[in-house]
């Protein structure tokens, strides 16, 4: 997701299913679809499943070009998006269902030429997105530490664990105060050890410098969903925020994100700026 179009508290909660970080020997080689699966430890379970993820994650350096529609304030717009070795790049499709006019495309191929011609624009924006991957990643390593987890049940071929706050855990960073004030439930795939959909609510206020720098509301919620491209390859595909609450100085923060991504498809590895931007041009499906 380019980080130009993602409020920072929606980065925080996007932010929790990505990456995280275990130890030990996994025990998805002893599920089956046997009635063993509720003995097995759902926090040993879920600690595994995290540290697979992070895994596939750094091993996966694939790039794909896809299509992005999102909502936010009662606006859609669609973009089609390229991935290069160098970091994303969008182009604006169509705002509430209508594709652009003649003035609006020249405005977006305006915008773009000045990214591919300003070298430092490019850099920013580039650690801009690294500096929220880490963000992301240093949150995350303490997910299976900062919940409880308790087995739920089978979805398909999917298992359900139910997560909760660990009392025990003791938050070490302003963004992980968050843990403190979440459930919900995560489905994973046991066969490919992936996390196939989260889902969580805000149980009270969460708040920051108790108040003075800001909260989010009690009852906020997230809903995100992985799917399988095929060949190991796992990418978000559904996205839902619904967070309210303040910021320093007063400022009401109001979160209501809805992304789909869609229409995957596999670029060359070591692709350029220059070239995913060629392709967003000229490939029909993407204009």
């Amino acid at each position: 997701m380019s980080s130009e179009r993602a409020c920072s508290f929606g980065n925080l909660v996007i932010a929790l299913f990505l990456f995280a970080q275990s130890t030990g020997a996994p025990v998805f080689a002893h599920i089956s679809n046997s009635p063993l699966v509720p003995q097995l430890d759902p926090n040993r379970l879920a600690r595994d499943l995290f540290h697979s993820e992070i895994q596939a994650e750094i091993l996966d350096q694939s790039l794909w070009c896809f299509h992005e529609l999102t909502e936010e304030h009662g606006q859609k717009k669609l973009f089609a998006v390229c991935q290069s070795k160098d970091g994303e790049i969008d182009r604006l499709l169509e705002v509430n269902d209508q594709e652009l006019n003649p003035t609006q495309r020249q405005a977006e191929d305006q915008r773009l030429q000045r990214l591919l011609t300003h070298p430092d624009e490019m850099r920013k924006r580039q650690k801009r997105e690294h500096d929220d991957a880490k963000q992301a990643q240093d949150l995350l390593r303490m997910f299976p530490d900062a919940f409880h987890y308790q087995y739920a049940g089978m979805q398909g071929n999917l298992i359900e664990l139910k997560f909760s706050p660990n009392p025990d855990f003791h938050p070490s960073t302003r963004p992980s105060q968050v843990f403190h004030h979440l459930e919900g439930s995560l489905l994973l795939d046991p066969e490919q050890e992936r996390l196939a959909q989260i889902s969580g609510q805000l149980t009270s206020d969460v708040k920051f410098g108790w108040g003075l720098l800001g909260h989010l509301d009690e009852g906020g919620t997230f809903f995100v969903k992985q799917e399988d491209l095929g060949s190991g390859h796992w990418e978000v595909s559904k996205l839902n925020v619904q967070m309210s609450g303040k910021a320093l100085f007063f400022k009401t923060i109001s979160v209501q994100q809805h992304q789909i991504y869609s229409d995957f498809r596999p670029e060359p590895e070591g692709i350029t700026h220059e070239q995913a931007l060629e392709f967003l041009r000229q490939d029909p499906a993407f204009r």
